[in-house]
């Protein structure tokens, strides 16, 4: 694989952009003044979590792999993913996450590693302790060998919005508790490594999945070495996570995708 650099996308589930500007965020702020960010990047129709994800990794919409709702129909699509295709090129990668039904965003052989801890939904622990042990678990792992790709899931704000609303006081702490499991896992990164943090939709009062601007509208910031800081232009897309994480990496982008690549 010709790339060097961990690359470690982190995906906060039902991120409004706008939440930012009312949550003490200090790590993400910090990624977005000396990153290459937007904050009115637009999701895929249904704004469901695994149809967004499976888009996000698939590089094709909704209508093209399959997967229209919280359930895995994407089997007959014959495209290449992302985690594939950085497996295929000799990259090492790992996933982690806490909702089990993210399981199937890859082909079997292509994680090295893979671990779930699926409670992100679990009305028995406190909002945002499932991040939390998310994190410790990725923290692990990544103490112990170096990756090429990394995936981290935290689930925990959208659990939030669904069960208090979106903008509610505890979806904002729930926001502030995110902030800081990233910043743990910053610190654990290699100093050359390539950060994206992505949110697969937004959500309004305690749903989401319709076509309105609250649901489609999420954050999008590219953090790391070369990366030059300043807004990304209009209009961007999470269909393009795919093509710009592969032109980090070094790989070609194969022609099946539907997004650009933004960097």
């Amino acid at each position: 694989m010709p790339r060097k650099n961990q690359i470690t996308l982190v995906l906060i589930d039902g991120l409004r952009p706008d939440a930012l500007d009312q949550a003490n965020v200090p790590v993400i702020n910090q990624l977005i003044q000396t990153g290459a960010w937007t904050l009115c990047a637009r999701t895929v129709v249904p704004s469901v979590t695994l149809p967004c994800i499976t888009s996000f990794f698939l590089g094709v919409p909704p209508e093209t792999h399959g997967t229209v709702g919280n359930y895995w129909n994407s089997g007959d699509w014959a495209g290449t993913g992302l985690i594939d295709l950085i497996h295929q090129s000799g990259g090492k990668t790992a996933f982690f996450y806490n909702w089990e039904p993210l399981r199937d965003i890859s082909r079997p052989g292509s994680l090295d590693i893979s671990v779930c801890l699926n409670h992100a939904e679990s009305p028995a622990l406190p909002l945002g302790v499932s991040d939390d042990q998310v994190t410790d678990i990725a923290l692990q792992f990544l103490s112990l060998d170096g990756y090429d790709f990394v995936f981290v899931y935290l689930g925990g704000l959208d659990t939030a919005g669904h069960q208090h609303g979106w903008m509610s006081t505890e979806y904002i702490h729930t926001l502030e508790n995110a902030d800081r499991c990233l910043g743990r896992l910053l610190l654990a990164l290699p100093p050359s490594s390539t950060v994206i943090i992505a949110s697969d939709h937004g959500g309004h009062d305690q749903s989401h999945g319709s076509d309105i601007d609250v649901d489609m509208t999420v954050p999008l910031i590219f953090h790391g070495a070369g990366i030059l800081p300043g807004s990304l232009p209009a209009p961007i897309s999470v269909l393009d996570i795919a093509p710009t994480v592969a032109f980090i990496a070094g790989l070609d982008i194969p022609n099946e995708w539907e997004g650009k690549r933004l960097l």
